[in-house]
């Protein structure tokens, strides 16, 4: 069962990256029905299409022009194949899921641009609020968390230390997680971003890819 939730979750994250790229550049989930490279528009055979492996297989380069292919479809096969296998089948693991889908293409707009679009940041509020109103008790703290959330949509912060996006996305992930979770989730994404940007030597950084990745190991812990 494990096995088949990881490879259902590795179909889903190529299919959701496919469909993605495709609007991201104006084209069309539907038409052409059949996958293509994105710099020949060469149809791709169903055996280069195996989530994984064949990105791996072909070290990721298209086999008809060899033009690379963006590291962040292996990255987004890998991820939902975790993400599903942290699923149960509950409502709550199923809103987990969902907030889960939505950080990773925030974290990939967080690359490409170092900001997501504002209704990527409502979307995640809007999950966050819900799961916590249904599923957790409710404390006055955590209410003001969402008042001090809603001040940030009309007084932005500006700090030099952290973008206005990813304290939105703290928030929305305390309310969603509870104190404990949370502080480990914190801990996890800054010590892999301190060491990643010490690595590069980058000034810098793009945070929510490594808040992201937290985020699925801490789903196995809570």
């Amino acid at each position: 069962m494990i096995l088949i939730q990881f490879i259902i979750g590795t179909v889903l994250g190529s299919f959701l990256f496919a469909s993605y790229s495709r609007l991201r550049t104006g084209g069309s989930i539907l038409s052409p029905a059949r996958s293509y490279c994105d710099s020949c528009s060469a149809t791709i055979a169903w055996f280069d299409l195996v989530p994984i492996f064949s990105y791996l297989i072909l070290r990721g380069r298209c086999r008809n022009c060899n033009q690379t292919i963006p590291l962040a479809s292996l990255f987004c096969e890998l991820f939902f194949g975790g993400l599903l296998l942290s699923w149960q089948p509950t409502l709550l693991s199923t809103g987990y899921v969902l907030v889960g889908c939505l950080l990773f293409f925030m974290a990939i707009n967080d690359v490409h641009h170092l900001a997501f679009p504002t209704i990527y940041g409502h979307g995640l509020m809007l999950l966050a609020v819900t799961l916590y109103g249904f599923f957790s008790p409710h404390h006055s703290f955590f209410i003001f968390m969402m008042f001090i959330w809603l001040m940030t949509q009309f007084f932005e912060p500006k700090f030099k230390w952290i973008g206005a996006g990813d304290l939105d996305v703290f928030l929305c992930l305390l309310i969603l997680l509870g104190f404990v979770p949370f502080a480990w989730l914190l801990l996890l994404s800054s010590l892999s971003g301190l060491v990643t940007s010490q690595f590069l030597k980058l000034r810098r950084l793009p945070f929510l890819p490594f808040i992201t990745a937290s985020y699925l190991i801490i789903l196995f812990f809570i």
